[in-house]
């Protein structure tokens, strides 16, 4: 049984002594009680979880910007290359 199935067991098995309740004041408390056990599941299990997956497609992400930079980069230099003219050396000589 994974963590969210155990975690959705416990709630059925609260919710079930919740409803057996008849004091407000009772009903207040395990109420109290949930909410800090949900907060701890969520900080110790869901957290570390999605900030490892966050990571990962941060990396990922860079990774492809930086592609798309040296890309972009590349297109500028063939297009400077073709607008240059060329250099002294390389033209033909007047004819005389």
């Amino acid at each position: 049984m994974d963590k969210f199935e155990e975690f959705g067991r416990r709630i059925d098995e609260e919710f079930a002594r919740i409803k057996n309740m008849k004091n407000f004041e009772d009903f207040g408390k395990r109420v109290d009680e949930e909410l800090a056990r949900v907060k701890s599941f969520v900080k110790e299990e869901v957290a570390p979880e999605t900030e490892k997956r966050t990571a990962q497609f941060l990396r990922e992400v860079s990774e492809k910007l930086t592609e798309a930079a040296s890309w972009i980069e590349a297109r500028n230099a063939a297009r400077s290359s073709q607008n240059d003219p060329p250099p002294p050396a390389a033209q033909n000589p007047p004819s005389s």
